[in-house]
Parts: structure tokens; sequence; C-alpha cells
């Protein structure tokens, strides 16, 4: 053994380093891009909903009660579309059922027309004063800077 030789005390520097292995990832990024299509294509291609009857859903407050109030304290009333059927002769209307008499006036709908307010005046536009140009001041130099008399 040479005494000008270094001494390896091991052997790991000497190995290189491993990469991580890529697969898992690219697999997850590839299941995600395949849901993202898959939720995009179903958003476009949407069958058409049937037709549901409109409801109004009216929130009422009422008086506190003295037992839990819990967040289903609040009572949810649900209105109805009112259906207007005409009886024929001899028919009777079904228990609970509001009847209204055929001499009863029909509502009426009012439409009031309010005219726009008038325009106001327009300020008068300020006088208009007249700003001479400057004039431009050429100053000649050449490529390294220095004036030109």
């Amino acid at each position: 053994m040479a005494l000008n030789q270094p001494v390896r005390a091991s052997n790991h520097a000497a190995t290189p380093k491993a990469k991580p292995d890529a697969r898992p990832m690219r697999m997850a990024l590839g299941a995600g891009g395949i849901a993202a299509f898959s939720a995009l294509a179903a958003a476009i291609v949407l069958p058409p909903q049937p037709a549901q009857p409109a409801q109004v859903v009216v929130i009422t407050q009422s008086q506190p009660q003295a037992t839990d109030p819990g967040p289903s304290a609040t009572p949810l009333q649900v209105v109805r579309p009112i259906q207007y059927v005409q009886l024929l002769p001899g028919q009777t209307a079904p228990p609970g059922a509001t009847v209204i008499g055929a001499s009863a006036p029909t509502p009426v709908t009012m439409v009031v027309t309010v005219p726009a307010p008038a325009p106001k005046a327009a300020p008068p536009a300020p006088p208009k004063v007249k700003v001479a140009a400057p004039t431009p001041i050429v100053i000649k130099t050449t490529q390294s800077g220095k004036v030109i008399p």
C-alpha cells in the first residue's frame, strides 16, 4: 500500500441514489383524470328531467317552545298550487274544499304606470381654457453622449 493513496472508509459514497417510483402517482393522476372526464361528460350529456309541479316553501317563525330548541324548532309550511275545478250540475265538492260561488266577483288585477322623473338639467360646462402647446427643445448629441453646440 502506497502512502500517498487515500483510504476509503466505506463503499456507500460510490453507489448512486435510487429514484422514487413514479408509478403510484401516475396511477392516481390517471384515475383523477378519468373521474373528472366522467363528471364533465355526465354534465354535458345529462338526460332531460321530467317536469315537476312548482312548489313554494314558506318558512314561518313560531313561538319558542319550552322543549329542546333544536334545529327542527322552526316549522316549515308548504304552499301547494291551487287547482280550480268547475263542478257540473249535481256534483258536490269534496270534504274540506273551499267552494267559490259562481256569482262571486272575479279578482281584478290593476296595473299602475308611474312616469319616470324628468331628467335634471346638466350643469353648465366649464369655460374652455386654451393652453399653448409646449415648444420642443432639440438637443443634438453624438453617440458617446457629448452635446453638439
